[in-house]
């Protein structure tokens, strides 16, 4: 739960813009509320009445404006926030600029029309000119995985998934398989996105300019654009500062100017360095994956090829296949295990997942070495194995390392 302080009463100033002469969307402000004296966050809370049509195509987006000391600020729902214009009560939070106050401000708020559904379920990266935005569930799961599940979302956008806090979310399989990683139940306290896809070989290549997979060709010797990056190590990702291994707690990625330096460095620099994109820990990836289900596999109880690419059905000889081929989890998540394994932030050192403080601290110890994530890769049979939620490689690999078996996907934990 986040913790508020009130600083001025809130002001329900409101701007209506016409969307349509059928249009009967109303919007008004409910409170303004700034967490803390010295916290530059302001939470919105707001009302739609009425709101967008997802299930008949018909989108709306929302811009609010205020006045602080006199000087205007535009907040671009899409691009800002992730306002959503569906009918209820929604907050969202604004990152004032910096040195800047709330103290006392009025607020409005104005709602257009909209090309795209508004909300911040699905944040998307555009490769091509570094803009981000947000966009809102459709009126089903399905409809969102059929417009995100294309090849521009593999080549030239970058798509994740938001998990709100909240809860409760399953970890680990003590039924099972006990000695590995004991049942939790999560409740977090932040909301989390996680890439649909694993990066893809275009994506990678869009950013840093090279494409280091081993499987880079189809059977038919073209591209194999939308096949996840692979031969890429947890240096390759993201290195941290301190060069040799021996990385503080808090080890981060130094940002860069200039595109250079390692896939999330530019990532990250896209953005203009305003989201920390990382990898997901292991807690985060598998409640991702998951989606919810405390079962042994996310879809049930038993190996089902329908979700899994593995070495029965991945092509012959034996490569990675397209991201998106097989079924998705319940949160539209794809390729969750089998493709590849994936990196994750954690080292090593903690055995026990249940034991983590929570589900964004990763384990730091000094050393070079990175667990890779559950799932299994194109080079495992599809058994009771290798594809079980809770799964591990009963290894870790050092972080310099990078082979045909193992890829990544990009998280960001929200404010």
């Amino acid at each position: 739960m986040k913790t508020s302080r009130l600083l001025a009463p809130p002001l329900a100033a409101l701007s209506l813009v016409p969307i349509a002469a059928t249009a009967a969307t109303t919007i008004s402000i409910d409170s303004a509320v700034q967490r803390w004296p010295w916290n530059n966050k302001l939470d919105i809370t707001y009302t739609v009445t009425g709101g967008q049509d997802l299930a008949g195509g018909s989108y709306e987006r929302i811009e609010f404006t205020t006045v602080i000391d006199g000087k205007t600020y535009t907040i671009d729902g899409t691009k800002d926030v992730g306002a959503s214009a569906s009918a209820g009560t929604h907050t969202v939070t604004w990152t004032l600029p910096s040195g800047v106050n709330r103290k006392d401000c009025t607020i409005s708020a104005a709602i257009y029309a909209s090309d795209a559904p508004s909300g911040d379920d699905y944040m998307v990266v555009d490769l091509e000119n570094g803009g981000v935005s947000f966009e809102g569930l459709l009126a089903t799961q399905e409809a969102s995985n059929a417009r995100y599940n294309t090849p521009e979302y593999k080549t030239s956008k970058l798509v994740l998934r938001k998990v709100p806090a909240g809860g409760p979310y399953p970890t680990g399989d003590s039924v099972h398989y006990p000695s590995e990683n004991p049942s939790r139940t999560w409740t977090t306290e932040r909301d989390f996105w996680i890439g649909v896809f694993p990066v893809t070989q275009a994506q990678y290549a869009k950013l840093c300019g090279s494409n280091p997979s081993y499987f880079p060709k189809d059977a038919t010797g073209n591209p194999a654009a939308y096949r996840p990056v692979e031969n890429v190590s947890w240096f390759d990702i993201r290195r941290p500062v301190g060069e040799n291994g021996n990385f503080a707690s808090n080890a981060d990625i130094p940002a860069v100017s200039a595109p250079s330096g390692n896939f999330l460095q530019r990532l990250r620099l896209l953005g203009g360095n305003k989201y920390p994109f990382d990898l997901p820990t292991e807690v985060m990836a598998e409640i991702a994956e998951r989606a919810g289900s405390d079962a042994v596999y996310y879809w049930g109880g038993s190996p089902n090829a329908d979700y899994v690419t593995y070495s029965g059905n991945a092509g012959s000889p034996t490569s990675t296949q397209d991201v998106g081929a097989r079924l998705p989890n319940a949160w539209g998540l794809y390729d969750t295990c089998g493709n590849v394994w994936e990196w994750c932030l954690d080292d090593g050192g903690l055995g026990n997942l249940a034991e983590a403080p929570d589900p964004f601290t990763p384990r730091w110890t000094p050393g070079t070495y990175r667990r890779r994530r559950c799932g299994g890769s194109v080079w495992n049979p599809l058994d009771s194995v290798n594809h079980r939620a809770s799964m591990r490689s009963n290894t870790t690999e050092p972080a310099g390392n990078a082979g045909s078996f193992i890829g990544f996907r990009v998280a960001l934990v929200g404010e």
